[in-house]
């Protein structure tokens, strides 16, 4: 599941990018930055809408910057970088030190807000990172962002269908949306209609369809 959400939103980025930007998100967007949307950006957010891997900023000098992840949704701009302190450590140069502080100085005079994640962090302490994303987004967007209700990224995809449709719907064709079992589905949907985030539409003992709950309306989940 995860890794056809991820690998659907690279190839959408790469449709729209050459050269040196391509050549980055193929090349520079790996391990590290993989494991930045799996255990943080995903199970925090909940989708990939707004977020670019390897974004192609220009800089002062007529050349190019390049964000490990920009949230590009107005009004704001977001640059979320991941920092591996082994690689850091043996690379550092003075050069390369005065031009990290030349390129945070640069984005943040045109208005870029920064947050830095060390990979350790990532790998050893994902709630507390994912917690720091959901408050900068919350505090930027004024909610969005779920903190009360823990979804599963299968669960959050049903709501993201229910949105979509706008209609009621059978398990069925959940089962067909996700690749899943009938037990499966019916466990999922069961669960979200305990958050009040679904609602029975037709059925008694045994529901047949399902439609998108007010509750999941007012609570702007953000799919």
């Amino acid at each position: 599941m995860f890794l056809d959400i991820y690998e659907s939103w690279l190839e959408k980025q790469r449709k729209n990018l050459g050269g040196e930007a391509l050549r980055r998100l193929n090349e520079g967007h790996a391990h590290n930055e993989k494991l930045f949307v799996h255990n943080l950006w995903l199970p925090a957010v909940g989708n990939l809408d707004f977020l670019h891997a390897e974004y192609e900023v220009t800089n002062f000098r007529d050349g190019f910057f390049y964000l490990d992840f920009a949230y590009i949704r107005p009004p704001y701009l977001i640059n979320w970088e991941v920092d591996d302190f082994s690689s850091h450590a043996k690379l550092v140069t003075r050069r390369s030190f005065e031009y990290e502080r030349e390129r945070q100085n640069q984005l943040i005079l045109n208005g870029w807000q920064i947050y830095r994640f060390p990979l350790d962090a990532i790998k050893e302490k994902p709630r507390r990172c994912q917690q720091l994303i959901q408050q900068v987004l919350g505090k930027l967007y004024g909610g969005g962002v779920t903190t009360d209700v823990k979804l599963s990224l299968k669960q959050r995809e049903i709501l993201r269908f229910a949105t979509q449709i706008q209609r009621p719907f059978m398990p069925q064709e959940i089962c067909e949306l996700l690749a899943i079992k009938g037990q499966h589905a019916w466990k999922l949907l069961h669960e979200l209609v305990q958050f009040e985030l679904l609602l029975p539409t037709s059925g008694s003992s045994r529901i047949r369809t399902y439609r998108l709950g007010d509750m999941a309306i007012q609570r702007h989940i953000r799919l």
